[in-house]
């Protein structure tokens, strides 16, 4: 039983060590409801995808978890070629947190961090094509357009309802990367879900 479990732990810590991006499946839709939810095994590095020129493509979002907001980090500089906005969202659709032009890079990509993220969790972020904004139920923005090179929590007339939408007309676009600094997937993948049961059967056995 011993070497069972030292089996099992030996296999999730391996898991834990692994590292790798999200690439957009389908089109990642703009709502928490349509989100492409991330699954894999320990750390997320980055996510892949593209907003389309030509088309309603404006908005992608996707489901993480951020295990330790002191250390997270999300970027498009050097991601992307084009204007991009990211947006972090709770999992009611609150906003956490907005960047359009990271202060520090002269560039027109963004970069958000866990400043203003409450505490470990379940996250939505969303890349958008600018000037493509998060509103509410109203359709007041949840964050107010300017200054554009500040990162900054929700401070528009809509900032304490949740997303119900988006508004506004969207600029160039194509690929982007978002790199991801202390990411976690949303779901472990199927195969470390089986080494976790396998651990617990073997102590349920043990007792």
């Amino acid at each position: 039983m011993k070497k069972l479990m030292a089996l099992t732990v030996a296999m999730l810590s391996g898991s834990a060590a692994l590292a790798a991006d999200w690439a957009e499946v389908g089109e990642a839709g703009e709502l928490l409801s349509t989100a492409n939810i991330t699954v894999g095994v320990g750390a997320l590095t980055g996510i892949t995808g593209t907003l389309n020129a030509g088309t309603e493509d404006l908005v992608d979002m996707y489901c993480i978890r951020i295990p330790d907001p002191s250390i997270f980090g999300a970027t498009t500089v050097g991601g992307a070629s084009f204007d991009t906005q990211l947006f972090l969202f709770d999992a009611n659709g609150r906003g956490v947190t907005f960047n359009d032009d990271a202060a520090s890079s002269g560039t027109l990509q963004s970069t958000i961090t866990g400043q203003f993220v409450p505490a470990p969790g379940i996250y939505f972020l969303a890349i958008s094509r600018f000037d493509r904004d998060p509103v509410d139920a109203n359709e007041a923005a949840l964050w107010l357009d300017t200054p554009f090179n500040t990162e900054r929590a929700p401070d528009g007339p809509g900032a304490a309802n949740p997303l119900l939408e988006w508004s506004g007309g969207g600029g160039s676009a194509g690929s982007y990367r978002i790199e991801l600094r202390n990411a976690a997937f949303h779901v472990p993948e199927p195969a470390s879900l089986s080494l976790l049961a396998l651990g617990a059967l073997a102590m349920r056995r043990r007792r």
